[in-house]
């Protein structure tokens, strides 16, 4: 064999080999190659022109997007900064229509699973919600909301002597601690206002999240922070393949998420007893039941689910939640939760002991208010006010007018108070 012929081989072979090579080194680090690492080199990268030249403009994408890290940059800002540079690369690329969702759902956590950037700070826009129990506190379902959201949380302020200004029955907490034991998460986001109206939140101290479409990974997140703080979190979903996907990927997690231990309260096959159902296809040549059993799906639930194959697909039957009436969705609920041992929040001995002190402390202040409210009404009416407002806008036109009559208050009480 001649030389030029063997270094051609050679070179060739590295070429080949050199995408497993680098998945070799990624496992190395994280103990695993992914499925979707595996898929690529298996049948063969999807895109591969519009991929490739994404990954080349994606550092400086991102560097623009969140001024060299400084912020944390949304998926679609890196879009938007990557899409001329690579256009700029290569005028021919069609960037058009679903390209948005293909490069922020696809591309680009394709490139922080491969290459792992150090330090980078991506987030992705909200895809549902989280309401608090008793406070009401709505909290958005996308990465900086949840960070944020998690380094809020506290158990809540127990001085003896808060502020005047302060002045409310419950305790000011943030986040499940001393607040709600247990999160309910429920396929859709219509259900909040009926599950609100029926007190479920406030009857049982449970939170109430839902999300569009699948869990995403600011959702995931969430759930694991409750799960390390001893929160359980209680998924509802329709009767369907996409409902058993919904809590498969709760437990797996997503791509760049760990996924956790949640409770699968329904819909299965013993709850949908009476509900009407709905035919379905399956758009799909791979029999459904298979993924359907890797979801934890009963062989029964797969033979309602999945009826018969037809040309091109499958078809079968399923439950919505929908169909329950509101006060069936209720019950039902209710008797998941009791069955579950979903609880009130009682906190420590300590903690009512605190709570009971702020509470006699705001009592007998709230008495004290009322008995100056007659003070306050026949309070009398400083001379030459107007012209002292005057002299504190002149001296600080920053200022406002109900800045400076509050600094003029406090000067004449403070002169009212020395001896």
């Amino acid at each position: 064999m001649s030389k030029s012929i063997a270094d051609d081989l050679s070179k060739t072979l590295r070429q080949l080999t050199s995408g497993w090579k680098r998945e070799k080194r990624h496992a190395d680090r994280n103990d695993r190659v992914s499925y979707h690492s595996l898929a690529r080199m298996r049948i063969g990268r999807e895109r591969p022109i519009i991929r490739d030249i994404a990954f080349s403009v994606m550092e400086q994408g991102y560097n623009q997007a969140s001024d060299n890290g400084k912020y944390y940059a949304n998926a679609r800002q890196i879009m938007y900064q990557a899409r001329p540079l690579m256009l700029k690369k290569e005028p021919s690329l069609s960037l058009d229509g679903k390209f948005g969702v293909y490069f922020t759902q696809t591309i680009l956590k394709d490139y922080l699973e491969w290459e792992q950037p150090d330090g980078w700070k991506v987030v992705w826009d909200a895809r549902g919600h989280l309401i608090e129990p008793h406070k009401g506190k709505s909290i958005g379902l996308g990465g900086i909301d949840v960070e944020q959201y998690i380094r809020e949380w506290t158990a809540g302020g127990f001085d003896e002597c808060p502020e005047a200004g302060f002045i409310e029955e419950q305790i000011a907490t943030h986040g499940p601690v001393n607040r709600f034991g247990a999160v309910l998460f429920i396929e859709k986001e219509g259900f909040t206002e009926i599950l609100k109206d029926a007190g479920i939140e406030k009857r049982f101290d449970i939170a109430v999240m839902s999300t569009k479409g699948l869990p995403v990974k600011a959702g995931c997140d969430l759930v694991r922070e409750f799960e390390r703080r001893g929160v359980a979190t209680y998924v509802v979903h329709d009767f369907d393949f996409a409902g058993f996907k919904i809590v498969r990927t709760w437990r797996k997690g997503t791509r760049l998420a760990e996924g956790s231990n949640v409770v699968e309260l329904g819909l299965r096959l013993e709850d949908i007893e009476g509900l009407d159902s709905e035919p379905v296809e399956y758009n799909q040549r791979k029999d459904p039941r298979e993924y359907l059993r890797e979801c934890g799906a009963t062989d029964e639930e797969c033979e309602f689910l999945v009826e018969r194959a037809i040309r091109g697909g499958w078809i079968g039957r399923r439950v919505e939640l929908n169909a329950m009436t509101s006060s069936q969705l209720i019950a039902w609920l209710e008797r998941k939760l009791e069955e579950h041992g979903v609880k009130k929040v009682i906190p420590t001995n300590a903690t009512l002991v605190s709570a009971y002190r702020r509470a006699t402390y705001l009592q007998e202040l709230k008495q004290q208010i009322e008995d100056w409210k007659d003070d306050y009404k026949n309070g009398h009416r400083p001379k030459g006010l107007r012209a002292r407002v005057e002299k504190l806008l002149k001296k600080n036109p920053e200022t406002s007018w109900d800045e400076a009559i509050w600094t003029c208050a406090c000067e004449d009480f403070d002169d009212e108070s020395e001896p």
